[in-house]
C-alpha cells in the first residue's frame, strides 16, 4: 500500500504556468522578438537553441497541458532575463485554467456557425492548413478568393476537425457589419475569466484585452468575411450610434487585423476574406507565424462529387471535365449548373454542354456584380484581356506600344484581377476562366468598355 501511495504522488509531480506566468514569458518572449530578432517570432528550433530545451518540453511549457519541473520553467524565465516566482506556476495540474475552460461549453461560442453536411473535397487545402496550425503553430491564417468558392466551409470543416486541439473556438461572422467596439466586446467576454466589469471603455482597451485573453487560453478565433468591415462606408457608429472618434471603423478592424498577425499568442485567428489582406500578407514567409492561402476551384474528381450530392448526373469523364472546367471548378456556379441540369435537361451534362452555355441567370447577375466592384483600371484590363487570346503574359502587354496604361497602375490592376481570381496565373500567362471570359465579352459590351 506504501509503494502505491508513493507511485501516485510521485506521478504527481510537476508544475504548469499559471495566467499570470503565461502572460509574463509571453510578454518578455514578444520583447526580445522585438529588440533582438527584427520583430520576427522566435521559431522552435531558436527557442530551443535559447533554452536548452527540446521542441517537445517547450510545447509543454507553452501549451499549459502537461506539467513539467520546475526547473524547465526555471530555464524558460532565465532565457528571457525573468525570475520565476511562486505566482509564475501551479502545481494543482492547471486546475483553476483547466475549470475555467471545462465551464465554458465550446460549441456555444461557434456562433453563426455554417452547416458542413454537404462538404466534400479540399482535401490538400485541409493538409496545408493543419500542417500550418498545428505543427508550425501559425497564429493567423487568411483564406482568400472568389465569393462563392468556398472559404466559409473549408474554414468550417478546419475547425470541425481541429477543435478538440484548443481550450475555446470563437466563430463570428462579419456579415452583419458588427461595431468593433461590439465584437470586441462579445470576443472578450467569450473568455471564462473575464467579467463585464472589467471592460475596457474604449476601443483601444478593449483591443488589448483581447490580445491578454488570447494569450492566456489556446483560443481558435475565427473571421469570416472581414473584407466587409474593411470599406469606410461599411460601418461608421459604435453600438450607440455614436461615431468613433477621427478613426473610422475601418480602421480599427484593420488595427485589429494587425495586431492579430503581429503579437504573440496562444492559439490561431483564421480570416476569410475575396480579397488578400495587407495588415497578414506582409511578412508572410515560409518560417513566418502567418500564413496566406489561396482558394482555387475544385479538381474535377471533387466537382464530380459535388455535383451528384442528392442526385446522379449523367455524364461521361470527358462530359464532366467540360463542364467542371467551364466553370472554373466555383462550387456555387456548378451547383447553379446543377440545378438547370435537373430541372430542364432531365440530369444529362450532354444536354446542356450542347446548347449555348454562356452564363445565364443567377451566374450571369453574380459575374456582373463583381465586374461592377472593380476599379476603373481593372475594368479596363478586363476588358483588354477578353479580346486577346486564350492566354498572355504580364510581358507582352507590359511591352506593347502604346502602353494600355503606366506599369505601377498595370502592376496593381493585375494583382486586383488575380486576388479575386478573375485571371489565373499558369507558368508564365494568365488565363480567364471561360465562364468568366464569356460573361466579361458580354458585360464590356454592354458597357461600352
Amino acid at each position: 500500500m506504501l509503494n502505491r501511495k508513493q507511485s501516485s504522488k510521485k506521478r504527481q509531480r510537476g508544475v504548469v504556468l499559471s495566467d499570470r506566468g503565461s502572460s509574463k514569458i509571453l510578454e518578455a518572449r514578444r520583447a526580445s522578438e522585438q529588440h533582438e530578432n527584427q520583430g520576427e517570432p522566435y521559431t522552435v528550433e531558436e527557442l530551443a537553441e535559447r533554452t536548452g530545451l527540446d521542441p517537445h518540453t517547450l510545447s509543454k511549457v507553452f501549451n499549459r497541458n502537461v506539467k513539467v519541473d520546475k526547473r524547465t520553467l526555471q530555464l524558460c524565465f532565465q532565457a528571457f532575463n525573468l525570475t520565476l516566482e511562486e505566482r509564475d506556476y501551479q502545481n494543482d495540474g492547471n486546475s483553476q485554467h483547466k475549470s475555467q475552460i471545462d465551464s465554458v461549453k465550446t460549441y456555444d461560442r461557434w456562433g453563426e456557425f455554417p452547416d458542413i453536411t454537404d462538404f466534400c473535397g479540399r482535401a490538400t487545402e485541409l493538409v496545408q492548413l493543419k500542417q500550418w496550425i498545428l505543427s508550425e503553430r501559425c497564429r493567423a491564417i487568411a483564406l482568400f478568393g472568389q465569393r462563392g468558392v468556398g472559404k466559409t466551409f473549408l474554414a468550417a470543416k478546419l475547425v470541425d476537425e481541429l477543435h478538440t486541439e484548443f481550450d475555446l473556438v470563437l466563430w463570428r461572422s462579419l456579415d452583419t457589419l458588427p461595431p468593433i467596439r461590439e465584437l470586441l466586446t462579445e470576443l472578450i467576454l467569450s473568455f471564462p475569466h473575464f467579467s463585464r466589469e472589467e471592460l475596457a471603455h474604449n476601443v483601444q482597451g478593449k483591443l488589448s484585452q483581447l490580445i491578454r485573453c488570447l494569450r492566456s487560453v489556446r483560443c481558435l478565433l475565427v473571421l469570416d468575411g472581414v473584407e466587409r468591415v474593411l470599406h469606410p462606408d461599411s460601418s461608421d457608429s459604435d453600438n450607440h450610434g455614436n461615431t468613433t472618434g477621427k478613426i473610422p471603423e475601418c480602421e480599427w478592424y484593420r488595427r485589429l487585423l494587425k495586431r492579430l498577425g503581429e503579437v504573440s499568442y496562444m492559439g490561431c485567428t483564421i480570416v476569410t476574406s475575396c480579397q488578400k489582406l495587407s495588415e497578414i500578407q506582409y511578412g508572410v514567409r515560409d518560417n513566418s507565424p502567418k500564413r496566406m492561402l489561396q482558394l482555387q476551384g475544385l479538381t474535377v474528381e471533387d466537382g464530380k462529387t459535388l455535383c451528384n450530392i442528392g442526385t446522379t448526373l449523367q455524364a461521361t469523364q470527358s462530359e464532366w471535365e467540360t463542364l467542371i472546367h467551364y466553370y472554373g471548378g466555383h462550387p456555387l456556379f456548378l451547383k447553379m449548373a446543377v440545378a438547370t441540369i435537373r430541372n430542364l435537361f432531365n440530369d444529362k451534362v450532354a444536354e446542356f454542354l450542347h446548347g449555348d452555355i454562356n452564363p445565364y441567370g443567377e451566374i450571369r447577375q453574380y459575374l456582373d456584380r463583381e465586374f461592377q466592384t472593380l476599379s476603373v483600371t481593372e475594368q479596363q484590363l478586363l476588358c483588354y484581356l477578353v479580346q486577346q487570346g486564350d492566354r498572355i503574359s504580364f510581358k507582352d502587354i507590359r511591352d506593347q506600344s502604346p502602353p494600355l496604361m503606366i506599369l505601377p497602375i498595370l502592376i496593381e490592376a493585375f494583382e486586383g484581377l488575380e486576388e479575386r481570381s478573375l485571371i489565373v496565373k499558369q507558368k508564365d500567362y494568365f488565363i480567364l476562366p471561360p465562364a468568366i471570359r464569356d460573361s466579361a465579352i458580354a458585360w464590356c459590351k454592354a458597357n461600352e468598355l
